[in-house]
């Protein structure tokens, strides 16, 4: 694997906060998860980070009422929670849609195993992605991936973006 990729699923969240900074419209929605990975994102963004338990479902619909708004949500959520649980609303709600908001699946190509097959989804979340019509940003795909100006094109384009880590 690519150095400049290997610790992505540690660093994604602190790769957003410079773009937080420039952009006030930015906010992180965290699905009960990702504890120590957002504590840099909560400690400078503490009105920006809300946790919003265990629905992934609804954490979607409320991201596309705050991309409504002019927000840019960010929703991070366990990768197979993220895309078997929500996709009707990804896809119905954001896409359909084109609203600016951004998915962060952590987890990706099985990391999560040792909590069981529960928790994994090989690379099907991709396809599913695909399918739908969400734009996918995965920095495990070769080995020339530049990490960051991935999560620059991703953060920055104005339609929804699915990114793996």
């Amino acid at each position: 694997m690519n150095d400049n990729v290997k610790n992505c699923r540690k660093d994604i969240v602190n790769k957003i906060i410079p773009y937080a900074r420039k952009d006030k419209r930015i906010v992180l929605l965290v699905c009960d998860m990702g504890f120590g990975v957002t504590d840099k994102f909560k400690e400078e963004f503490p009105d920006k980070i809300f946790n919003m338990g265990m629905m992934e479902q609804g954490t979607v619909g409320i991201a596309a009422g705050m991309a409504m708004t002019g927000l840019i949500p960010i929703v991070y959520s366990i990768v197979n929670f993220l895309v078997f649980r929500a996709i009707e609303q990804i896809r119905n709600d954001v896409v359909m849609q084109n609203l600016n908001v951004k998915f962060v699946a952590t987890g990706v190509n099985n990391y999560f195993k040792f909590l069981g097959s529960s928790h994994c989804c090989g690379e099907d979340d991709k396809k599913i992605m695909q399918l739908i019509n969400m734009k996918v940003f995965d920095p495990y795909e070769g080995e020339k991936i530049d990490f960051n100006k991935m999560v620059k094109d991703w953060i920055t384009d104005t339609k929804p973006g699915y990114f793996r880590v």
